[in-house]
């Protein structure tokens, strides 16, 4: 299911907007402001931005250019929302590295065209892999190659892929896979598994595109993910 932050201060254009976002089968995060956008985005990874220009304290254009030294956002789509009172151009929120933009007040129908347009060009796309679980069996398939797991490293990757769009601290994997108490484990433990599942999981385990990391954040799954003979959950 894609995920969309909307950025926006008005109560009333983030409940018609999920209500909309309900309806065309995206989940819906949402900020009221730049700041809290910032918050959210440092435990979940969205498919697509939309962000209104017009913003208490941080304007919408220094959000997107806040977001866009992210390496992880640099190519996730952003769409701006402006209104007649907004004090920046088209030009100015497309220079920023804005996608696309939509005026104020918009059809719903013409926003949901947008999104999809905006999701279908992405790397939202069949070309990010697919990992399947089936946990009943401890088999791992990434497309349609079977890989070999121990049962530490399937736990850990069962681990990651349930919560796809959440970074995973080494201090929550130690907890959460191995149950340590807080405090307990070493992260030597976690990287050498992680180093092992990289080998199994990635054509380039020295350039991993589907276990990834960031500094201070840990570990994340970029993967369309399916655990058992369910629904793919679709990738970040």
């Amino acid at each position: 299911m894609p995920q969309i932050l909307v950025v926006d201060d008005d109560i009333e254009i983030l409940t018609m907007i999920e209500l909309l976002f309900k309806q065309e089968g995206y989940a819906t995060l949402k900020a009221r402001s730049a700041a809290e956008a910032l918050k959210l985005i440092e435990t979940h990874t969205p498919d697509l931005l939309l962000i209104d220009v017009v913003l208490p304290e941080t304007d919408g254009i220094t959000l997107c250019r806040k977001l866009r030294r992210h390496a992880e956002l640099e190519n996730i789509p952003i769409i701006f929302l402006t209104g007649e009172d907004s004090p920046y151009g088209v030009v100015e929120a497309l220079n920023a590295g804005g996608d696309d933009y939509i005026r104020k007040p918009f059809a719903v129908r013409e926003l949901a065209a947008r999104v999809r347009a905006q999701l279908r060009r992405s790397a939202f796309n069949e070309s990010i892999p697919t990992i399947r679980l089936l946990p009943l069996t401890h088999q791992v398939f990434v497309n349609e190659r079977e890989v070999e797991l121990t049962r530490v490293e399937f736990d850990l990757l069962q681990h990651l892929c349930n919560y796809p769009d959440l970074w995973h601290t080494t201090r929550e994997l130690l907890g959460g896979v191995w149950q340590y108490p807080q405090g307990v484990g070493d992260a030597a433990l976690v990287r050498n598994h992680i180093r092992n599942l990289r080998r199994k999981l990635e054509d380039d385990p020295e350039r991993p595109e589907i276990v990834q990391s960031r500094h201070r954040r840990g570990y994340i799954i970029r993967a369309h993910v399916q655990i058992g003979e369910g629904a793919v959950r679709r990738a970040i």
